[in-house]
């Protein structure tokens, strides 16, 4: 059986585009832009629905591909150039490229969300009941709107039946509620055989977190957490107020937070959010239309001097402390009541990854595993394999043994971008591992491109930004020259899995290779790699393995034979704003834009051109 998973809405209305931008700090009236009049973000705007669109084919229960389509369109979340939601029509042709398929071969087409008008209408009480009337009327009327042209059933299956040339009818195409595709995907990639599933991220369609049972190839759900409570809302809100991006800035705050005072606002997030029984949890006034009014209230102004505010920091600090509070409030009553050894978790507030390390160390279960693309984009695989396991009478799905189902480039390919470049000077080089570890060895900072992309949001030696971790210098460099992002922003190490428990307090979590959970790192290494040791004192760590990735373990054991540190320092490569680079072109246009000395594409070593420079002189000049 051959599934298609998508995730993504077509929004081809012609309204003023939704507004990702930035807030004035402190601002009482900081608002997201919805269609052609304005409501505050606690209101779950449609237009929303169907960022980061992404595909992913799963043949017999075995994935074959994944990509999310920003990384083909290179528009940050997957959106269109007015920052409305697509379908991700690039990343599907890759799916079927990459599996030597055609639209005739696909049997049914899984999506991410299952709206119904039904849906709508609850979901319009349960977010308005502070609302006047002529107010309810306006999201009333803008709900419909937005569904009507893009959520419906029938309108997903006329885009399909489009974009496939009439294969795709209403019988192929089968919808799956949000929550559900984000448990799927976390529980089916796993190789849990049983496990307790939480998800959690900003809203689906009537609710915005889940509790279930995963029970070999059932998922059983237990208990939903309905809108218009919703901590991933609440997390987004706090970060448009301190002054970063409406959407996707989340991360630059829990960044952030390390360097706060967990106490000082603990208060006032003990009022936004309460604990009750039974594992749940209330949110009073989430909703109420002058809730920015409120944090002003709250908070009062804040300044950023030289990039930094110690208010914000704090502010940062006491809504992850909130957040993780109440994970573990809902995972303890849930543990106590199931008792399970293994936790799923997916959604967008499980890439926390401060949040997911205290879950880890907190003892309620033995094993842990996240969908290391926890977000929306993720929702594609999640509802393929949903539906997988749903109809097929054999054996359960095949879980997910690394995280490398993007595309990868022909040496030929290559070798094009490289030519049709003015700026780069190369050369193949049959050492390419060892002259890489040595370049790194002597602080160079490199761009690595190698073999299939990874799924998911962080970059995992695929398509990194590797340094070396032992001067601070060099992370200070990546942040301020290369990258382009804030100081207070941490990066992450690459480590050899064997090495691991050396450097990092793992406390019996075991390896972590998808990037996505902080560790303590051990007092006395932390002198050893400062670059990749947080103000707090941990790491967003990853552990390579070679069957996982054997290029990338090999150059991080030829960098451990040069220094004896057997770990790197590993950021996405991209600059800030950017989707991470897809293909060979992607990777040079940023490496020749963002100042790294080296780049790595595949057997293919690259320099820049020094303006001094001819592009026929040696290239050794670079090694020497």
């Amino acid at each position: 059986m051959i599934i298609l998973g998508i995730s993504g809405f077509e929004d081809c209305r012609k309204s003023t585009a939704v507004g990702l931008t930035r807030s004035t700090p402190g601002s009482a009236k900081a608002r997201l832009s919805f269609g052609e009049e304005y409501l505050p973000l606690q209101y779950f705007p449609l237009h929303l629905i169907g960022h980061d669109c992404s595909a992913a084919l799963v043949i017999d229960g075995q994935i074959m591909a994944f990509a999310a389509e920003e990384r083909f369109t290179r528009i940050k979340h997957g959106l269109n150039l007015t920052g409305r939601t697509v379908l991700p029509r690039q990343a599907i042709a890759y799916c079927l490229r990459q599996a030597g398929i055609t639209w005739e071969s696909v049997d049914y087409v899984a999506h991410f969300c299952d709206f119904t008008e039904d849906s709508i209408l609850r979901r319009i009480e349960r977010v308005s009941d502070q609302l006047h009337p002529e107010q309810r009327d306006n999201l009333r009327r803008q709900y419909f709107d937005v569904y009507y042209s893009s959520l419906n059933k029938e309108t997903l299956v006329r885009q399909l039946a489009q974009l496939s040339g009439g294969i795709i009818n209403r019988s192929k195409f089968v919808p799956v509620r949000h929550h559900l595709a984000h448990a799927a995907g976390a529980f089916y990639s796993s190789d849990f055989d049983k496990a307790l599933i939480l998800t959690i991220d900003g809203y689906g369609e009537e609710e915005s977190s889940l509790v279930a049972m995963g029970l070999d190839k059932k998922i059983e759900i237990i208990n939903e957490i309905g809108l218009p409570i919703s901590l991933g809302v609440l997390y987004q809100i706090v970060t448009l107020y301190l002054g970063f991006r409406s959407y996707g800035d989340e991360y630059k705050v829990m960044g952030l937070s390390s360097y706060g005072n967990r106490a000082v606002y603990k208060h006032i997030f003990d009022e936004l959010v309460q604990l009750g029984s039974d594992g749940k949890y209330a949110m009073v006034g989430v909703t109420t239309p002058d809730l920015y009014q409120v944090l002003a209230n709250y908070f009062g102004a804040i300044d950023w001097v030289n990039g930094f505010s110690q208010k914000a920091a704090d502010i940062a600090a006491a809504l992850q402390d909130s957040l993780e509070r109440t994970l573990i409030h809902t995972l303890a009553y849930h543990q106590s009541k199931l008792k399970q050894e293994s936790l799923c978790l997916s959604g967008g507030v499980a890439l926390n990854a401060i949040a997911n390390g205290v879950i880890k160390r907190s003892g309620l279960f033995k094993r842990v595993f996240i969908q290391p693309a926890a977000a929306d984009d993720g929702t594609s695989l999640g509802a393929a394999l949903a539906l997988h396991n749903q109809c097929s009478a054999t054996s359960r799905s095949v879980p997910i043994e690394h995280n490398f189902w993007g595309p990868s480039f022909l040496a030929n390919q290559v070798e094009n971008a490289l030519r049709a470049s003015t700026a780069a000077i190369w050369r193949k080089d049959d050492e390419v591992i060892s002259t890489t570890a040595k370049l790194l060895s002597e602080g160079k900072l490199v761009g690595w491109f190698q073999g299939r992309m990874e799924m998911g949001p962080r970059a995992l030696g695929a398509r990194s930004i590797l340094s070396d971790p032992r001067k601070r210098l060099y992370r200070d460099r990546l942040n301020l020259k290369i990258k382009n992002r804030e100081s207070f922003r941490p990066f992450a190490p690459s480590v050899l899995a064997e090495e691991a428990d050396r450097f990092f307090e793992l406390n019996g979590s075991g390896s972590d290779p998808y990037m996505i959970t902080t560790v303590q790192v051990k007092e006395n290494m932390r002198p050893l790699i400062p670059a990749v040791v947080h103000v707090d004192n941990t790491s967003r760590l990853q552990t390579v393995t070679e069957t996982a990735n054997p290029r990338f373990y090999r150059l991080l054991r030829n960098y451990f034979e040069i220094t004896g540190i057997p770990l790197l320092l590993n950021t996405s490569f991209n600059q800030a704003g950017e989707p991470i680079v897809c293909s060979p072109t992607d990777a040079l246009n940023c490496f020749l834009r963002c100042g790294l000395d080296a780049l790595v594409i595949e057997d293919y070593l690259v320099f820049p051109l020094k303006p001094t420079e001819e592009k026929n002189e040696s290239i050794e000049i670079y090694l020497s």
